[in-house]
C-alpha cells in the first residue's frame, strides 16, 4: 500500500516547479506579455525545425534503447516503432513526474509487459541508455563552466571539449569493464541511500551485464550525436523566436542545463531548466529578459513538438491496428469461401 509520503511527492514536485517559475517572473525582467508577444510572432520555419529535431532526438533515443535491449535479450523481433512509441509515451509521462523516474519506470515496464525482456533486463537496458545520455553533458561540463565564468576563451573551450570526448573514447577502450561495474555499484548504492534501506545488500558481479567494448564505443558516439542534435534543437528555438543568442552560447549552456537534470525533482525539470538557461546565458552576455524569454519559449515549443509527435505516433498505431483488423477480416472471408 502506498504511503501518504509517496502519494504527496508528485504534488510537492509540481508545486515546487510552479514556484520556481513564479520566482522567474517576479525576480527577472521577463514578463508574461513579452512571452505572449513572442509566441504570437514565432517563425513557422523555426517551429518546423524544432519539431523535426525533437523527433530526431526521440528517434535516436529509441534506436539506442533498441540496440541495448537487443544485446541484453537477443530479441530481434520487436519493431523499432515499439521503442519509439514508448520513448514518446515516457517523455509525456515525464511532464508530470521527475524525468528520470518517469523514463525509467515506463521503459522498463514496457519491456516486461510486452515480454520483450524480464524486468531486470529491461531495467539494466534503461540504466545503460540513460547513463550514456547523462555522461556526455557531464563530461563537457568543466569547459562549459570555465567558459561561462570567463576563465577560458571560446576556441579553448571547443578544443578542450573535443579533447575530452577523444580521451573518453580511449578510456572506454582500456577500462570498459571496471567502469561498467563501478557504474552499477554506484547506482545501487545511491538507490539504497535514497530508499533509506538499512539492509546490507551486496550486488553480485555476475548479475551485471557487460556489453562489448566495441558496442559501447558505438553507443558512446551515438550519444554524442544525440547530444549534438539536442543543441541544434535549442538553437532552432532561437531561430523560431528570433532571439539574439549565438550558437556557441546555446551549445555550452546546454551542457549546464542537461547536467542539472540529474538532480531534478520537478516534472520535466520544471523551473530548474529555466533558471539554468537564464543563469548560463546571462553570464555569457545575454540579457536576462532575452534569456528568460528564450527559456519559456523553449519549454512551450518542446511541449508542442512532443504533443504533435505523440499524435503522429497515435495515428500510426491506429493505422497499424486498422490494417491488422482489415487483414484478419479478409483472411476470414477467404477461409469461408474455401469451405463453401
Amino acid at each position: 500500500m502506498l504511503s501518504l509520503k509517496k502519494l504527496l511527492y508528485p504534488l510537492f514536485s509540481l508545486t515546487l516547479g510552479i514556484f520556481l517559475i513564479w520566482l522567474i517572473i517576479r525576480l527577472t525582467p521577463v514578463t508574461l506579455e513579452e512571452i505572449a508577444s513572442t509566441v504570437q510572432n514565432l517563425n513557422p520555419i523555426g517551429i518546423s525545425l524544432v519539431v523535426i529535431t525533437t523527433f530526431t532526438h526521440l528517434w535516436l533515443t529509441a534506436y539506442k534503447w533498441k540496440l541495448i535491449t537487443q544485446k541484453l535479450t537477443s530479441n530481434n523481433q520487436t519493431p523499432r516503432k515499439f521503442y519509439l512509441f514508448y520513448v514518446v509515451f515516457a517523455n509525456l509521462i515525464a511532464q508530470f513526474v521527475p524525468q528520470q523516474i518517469g523514463l525509467t519506470f515506463v521503459q522498463s515496464l514496457a519491456l516486461k509487459v510486452h515480454k520483450v525482456s524480464t524486468l531486470s533486463q529491461g531495467f539494466f537496458s534503461v540504466i545503460y541508455d540513460q547513463f550514456l545520455n547523462i555522461l556526455i553533458p557531464v563530461l563537457l561540463l568543466p569547459p562549459s563552466v570555465f567558459l561561462i565564468l570567463g576563465k577560458i576563451s571560446l576556441p579553448i573551450a571547443i578544443f578542450v571539449s573535443l579533447g575530452i570526448l577523444l580521451i573518453t573514447h580511449c578510456i572506454i577502450l582500456q577500462w570498459h569493464k571496471p567502469l561498467v561495474i563501478f557504474l552499477f555499484r554506484a547506482y545501487f548504492k545511491i538507490k539504497k541511500i535514497a530508499s533509506r534501506n538499512k539492509q546490507d545488500t551486496q550486488l553480485n558481479l555476475e548479475d551485471i551485464p557487460i556489453l562489448s567494448t566495441r558496442f559501447t564505443i558505438r553507443l558512446f558516439w551515438l550519444s554524442v550525436f544525440r547530444h549534438g542534435n539536442w543543441i541544434l534543437r535549442s538553437f532552432c528555438v532561437v531561430i523560431a523566436g528570433g532571439f539574439t543568442i549565438n550558437f556557441w552560447s546555446i551549445a555550452f549552456t546546454t551542457n549546464l542545463v542537461q547536467t542539472a537534470m540529474i538532480v531534478s525533482i520537478t516534472p520535466a525539470n520544471l523551473g530548474f531548466m529555466e533558471w539554468s538557461w537564464i543563469g548560463g546565458l546571462e553570464l555569457l552576455g545575454v540579457p536576462a529578459s532575452v534569456a528568460g524569454n528564450f527559456a519559456f519559449i523553449q519549454r512551450i515549443l518542446g511541449i508542442v513538438a512532443l504533443i504533435a509527435i505523440a499524435m503522429g505516433c497515435g495515428l500510426s498505431l491506429a493505422a497499424d491496428r486498422f490494417s491488422l483488423v482489415k487483414k484478419t477480416l479478409k483472411t476470414n472471408e477467404i477461409s469461408k469461401e474455401t469451405w463453401r
